[in-house]
């Protein structure tokens, strides 16, 4: 994974979503205007596997979490190429619900 800025958009059957992260050293780390995201990254080649956990820092009950649940931990597995990475997978806490996200790069 490309150190730097990212854009992601994610769906699940809930609905879907938007945000920034920033990766760098096996890290990310970011959020959008309902959540947090923290997590850490590997990659071999042109595969990528994500484990990102949520935190809830806006209590704004129109911000409906995706899962349901304020906190998940997203187990994700994915392709990268050029400046874009394409991601699958579920949330320990809710399996049966199956999330899809794009990642962007903006900047490093």
């Amino acid at each position: 994974m490309r150190d730097g800025l990212y854009k992601v958009d994610f769906h699940t059957v809930h609905g879907t979503g938007s945000g920034v992260i920033y990766a760098i050293g096996g890290k990310v780390r970011g959020g959008n205007s309902g959540f947090a995201f923290i997590g850490t990254y590997t990659g071999d080649g042109d595969r990528i596997s994500v484990k990102v956990s949520t935190q809830r820092h806006n209590f704004d009950p129109n911000l409906k979490p995706l899962f349901g649940v304020d906190v998940v931990t997203l187990t994700l597995r994915g392709t990268m190429s050029d400046d874009m990475i394409d991601l699958e997978g579920t949330a320990l806490q809710v399996p049966g619900v199956h999330f899809k996200a794009v990642l962007t790069w903006i900047a490093d």
